[in-house]
C-alpha cells in the first residue's frame, strides 16, 4: 500500500506533526506500508519560495505516478497541501485522510490578529472546511479539535502517538535544576512569560537555568542562566534530554488554544522527562492523565515562581513524575499503536 504524504513540514527538523509520519515511516515495513514523502531541501530555513516549490513538486509527483498511489495523507496546515489532495481526490479519483494538528485558521487569526468577521480568516476557514468535507478520514492529535471541524464529519480518530514503544524507556534525571524548553516559540507560545517566571525563579535560587533550543523570536531580554540556541535536528533530540531535569512547556492561555497538545510536551513523556508549564485544557489535562508535572493555566507569577521552586527542590516528586510520564507514554503514545490505527484507516477507505 503506497500512501502519499502531503505536507509542508520538513521531517528532518520538524518538531510537529512530521516527528509522528516520521516514526510511521519506521514501522512502514512491518505494516506493510510505503510513505513516500516530497523532496525538501537540505537548509535549515524554510521561506515561503522553499514551500511553493514543495508543493509544486508534490503537484507533479502526484500526477505522475497517480496509478501508484493508493491514498494521499495530508499533514496540516491543510489550507496549503490540502488543496492539492481535493484537486487529486475529483479529478484524479485518489483518496485522502488530513493529519489535523491545529485549526489553521483560527491560528493565523490569532497569530495576525484578525477577527472572525475578516475576510481573510473567512477564506482560510472555507479552504480548511473544504478540505476537512472531501476528506474521508480526519486524524486528531487531541478531543478538543473537534470543535473546530465540520459536525457533519463521520469519521474522525485521534492519534497522539510519537515514539517507538522499545524506546520509551526511563532513566535517571541528572542532579542538576537545568530545564529544557524545545522546539519553536512565537505569539502562541508567549515564552515571555516563562522567561518572567524563571527570571524571579533564579533570583531564589541561582542553580536553576532555562536552556531555550529552537527557533522563534522572543523580545524580552534574559539573563546569563537563561540561553538560547538554534534548532537541532530530530535525531539528536534523545541524547540532549538526558541532560534536563524539566521539561517546559508555553502556551498562550487563550480558550482559542484550548484544543492545542505541544509536541513538545509528547516528547517529554517519551523520555521520561517532568513537565512544568503553561497550557489549555488539553495540556492539562494529558499532563494530569500521565500525574507528570506541573501545568497552569493562568498567569500567576508569583504562584507559578513557587511551583517551579519547589518542583525543582523535590527530586522525590520529580522521579515519580519521569516513572508516571513513561508508564503513561507506552500506553498511550507508541507509534506502533498509531501505526497499527493508521493502517485500518487507510485498508477501511481503500474498500
Amino acid at each position: 500500500m503506497k500512501i502519499y504524504v502531503l505536507t509542508i513540514h520538513n521531517p528532518n527538523i520538524s518538531m510537529g506533526p512530521n516527528m509522528r509520519l516520521q516514526g510511521f515511516l519506521n514501522k512502514a515495513e512491518s505494516q506493510k506500508l510505503e510513505y513516500i514523502l516530497p523532496k525538501f531541501p537540505q537548509k535549515k530555513n524554510h521561506s515561503k519560495i522553499h514551500t511553493v516549490l514543495v508543493l509544486l513538486r508534490s503537484l507533479r509527483d502526484i500526477i505522475k505516478n497517480r496509478k501508484e498511489i493508493d491514498m494521499i495523507h495530508v499533514v496540516t496546515p491543510p489550507s496549503y497541501p490540502g488543496l492539492i489532495a481535493v484537486f487529486a481526490k475529483k479529478i484524479l479519483r485518489l483518496p485522502y485522510i488530513v493529519d489535523i494538528g491545529d485549526p489553521y485558521a483560527e491560528n493565523m487569526a490569532l497569530i495576525k490578529n484578525w477577527t472572525t468577521k475578516s475576510i481573510k480568516f473567512k477564506i482560510l476557514k472555507r479552504i480548511d472546511n473544504l478540505v476537512y468535507k472531501n476528506s474521508s478520514h480526519l486524524i486528531l492529535t487531541s478531543p478538543e479539535l473537534t470543535k473546530y471541524i465540520p459536525s457533519q464529519i463521520p469519521h474522525t480518530t485521534i492519534l497522539t502517538g510519537i515514539k517507538s514503544a522499545s524506546s520509551i524507556t526511563p532513566s535517571p534525571l541528572p542532579k542538576n535544576k537545568k530545564c529544557l524548553y524545545l522546539g519553536q516559540y512565537g505569539p502562541l507560545q508567549n515564552l515571555e512569560y516563562i522567561i518572567k517566571v524563571f527570571s524571579a525563579a533564579i533570583k531564589k535560587d541561582p542553580q536553576i537555568q532555562l536552556h531555550i533550543i529552537g527557533q522563534g523570536k522572543c523580545d524580552l531580554d534574559s539573563e546569563k542562566n537563561i540561553k538560547f540556541f538554534s534548532p537541532i535536528q530530530s535525531d539528536a533530540v534523545p541524547s540532549l534530554i538526558e541532560k534536563y531535569t524539566c521539561g517546559i512547556v508555553s502556551l498562550d492561555l487563550k480558550s482559542t488554544l484550548d484544543y492545542a497538545i505541544p509536541t513538545k510536551l509528547l516528547t517529554y513523556l517519551c523520555h521520561g522527562l517532568p513537565v512544568f508549564g503553561t497550557g489549555g485544557i488539553a495540556t492539562k489535562t494529558i499532563t494530569r492523565e500521565a500525574n507528570a508535572g506541573v501545568i497552569t493555566t493562568k498567569y500567576n507569577l508569583h504562584e507559578d515562581t513557587d511551583n517551579l521552586l519547589r518542583l525543582l527542590k523535590d527530586p522525590e516528586k520529580l522521579e515519580n513524575y519521569s516513572k508516571n510520564a513513561v508508564l503513561f507514554a507506552k500506553k498511550n503514545l507508541s507509534l506502533e499503536s498509531c501505526s497499527k490505527k493508521a493502517q485500518k484507516i487507510y485498508k477501511f477507505h481503500l474498500q
